[in-house]
C-alpha cells in the first residue's frame, strides 16, 4: 500500500535512496544497486553509533544550537 503525499510517486522514506541514483558517481555505475545500499547501511551505522562516539557525541554541549531554537523558553528563565 502506498500512501502518496501530492504529485510525488512512491512512499516519502524512499527520497534518500532514490537521490543517490540522480548523482554521478553512482549514476554511472553498472552497481548503483549495491552501492546505494551500501552507502546507506554506512550512513544508518554511523547515526546508530552516534551517541557512542566520543567526539561527536560532545557536540550539543559545545555548539548550542537549541538555545537558538528553544530562544523564547531560555529568555524568560
Amino acid at each position: 500500500m502506498m500512501n502518496e503525499t501530492g504529485d510525488t510517486p512512491g512512499q516519502s522514506w524512499l527520497w534518500l535512496f532514490s537521490l543517490l541514483y540522480q548523482v554521478e558517481p553512482f549514476k554511472s555505475s553498472p552497481s548503483v544497486d549495491a552501492l546505494a545500499v551500501f552507502t546507506m547501511v554506512v550512513l544508518t551505522a554511523l547515526l546508530t553509533l552516534l551517541p557512542f562516539i566520543p567526539g561527536l557525541r560532545s557536540l550539543p554541549r559545545r555548539l548550542p544550537v537549541h538555545r537558538l531554537i528553544w530562544k523564547d523558553y531560555y529568555r524568560n528563565r
